[in-house]
């Protein structure tokens, strides 16, 4: 009896390990897109967008703060609306302005955006998971949206992820289950910015990683567009769509052809 009993054990054992393994090798090597990407938009030179500074929100960490210092060295004004409690050390050190606006209060997000003549509004407000009531993914970036039309300011890029809108589906299934929740927010938003009547672009990136940049990434008006890029990429393409008027009322997938899994990302 002891001796089925090891065995089954040992079996079981390996059935284990073989799932891993195929968890694994799902995750790392074929959890990607072989969907080649229609309506790739080329790359073009960058116009200002006006002559008023540009307010990005969710500029003080992580892509939004790449795309502050890409504005920077175009030579824009920027100012990035942060908490109270913010560190903003190295928007000062870009020579960044601040101004204080909690995303989840209106009437804070509203003063702000009303703080100066904006040219343009870039928001990359999102959390991955957490307390729905504490979440920027629908409530913050309609307070954006609200203050924009209410102030007059036309231009606005919004960075999103893939699943949400009519990209719906197209995220691997991992990605989609575990970020099931931020997409239906993210969703609302897009479709709040888009009955507003402002200039929109908005932008979806599949998997994000704080790698280096490939240069390769690109635009595409393809929902079923997917693959992994590096946020510095994602900047790069969020700046040139803020610079190009050809990108109003356009929803894209940032597609970087040579990150289509996420072991690409890893495998520099």
């Amino acid at each position: 009896m002891l001796k089925w009993l090891g065995r089954i054990l040992k079996i079981t054992g390996y059935a284990v390990v073989a799932l891993v393994l195929v968890v694994v090798a799902y995750v790392f090597w074929l959890s990607g897109s072989s969907h080649e990407p229609t309506n790739i938009r080329p790359a073009t030179a960058y116009t200002s967008p006006g002559e008023g500074p540009i307010l990005v929100f969710g500029g003080n960490r992580a892509t939004g703060l790449e795309i502050v210092r890409r504005l920077r060295e175009r030579g824009e004004p920027v100012t990035v609306a942060v908490r109270a409690s913010s560190d903003i050390r190295e928007l000062q050190a870009l020579g960044v302005a601040t101004v204080v606006a909690d995303a989840l209060d209106a009437e804070q997000v509203r003063a702000a955006v009303a703080s100066a003549p904006y040219s343009a509004i870039v928001s990359t407000l999102g959390t991955t998971r957490g307390d729905q009531a504490r979440r920027p993914d629908y409530v913050g970036n309609r307070n954006v949206v609200d203050a924009a039309v209410a102030a007059g300011v036309k231009r606005f890029v919004f960075i999103t992820v893939i699943g949400a809108g009519e990209s719906a589906g197209t995220a691997p299934f991992p990605a989609s289950r575990f970020l099931a929740e931020v997409i239906a927010l993210k969703t609302r938003a897009e479709d709040h910015l888009k009955a507003s009547g402002l200039d929109y672009t908005i932008i979806r990136p599949g998997g994000l990683g704080d790698v280096g940049a490939t240069g390769t990434a690109v635009l595409a008006e393809d929902p079923q567009a997917f693959s992994y890029i590096s946020r510095k990429d994602l900047a790069d393409l969020a700046v040139q769509a803020l610079g190009d008027p050809s990108t109003i009322g356009k929803a894209y997938s940032a597609y970087d052809p040579s990150r289509k899994v996420i072991w690409d990302m890893y495998n520099d």
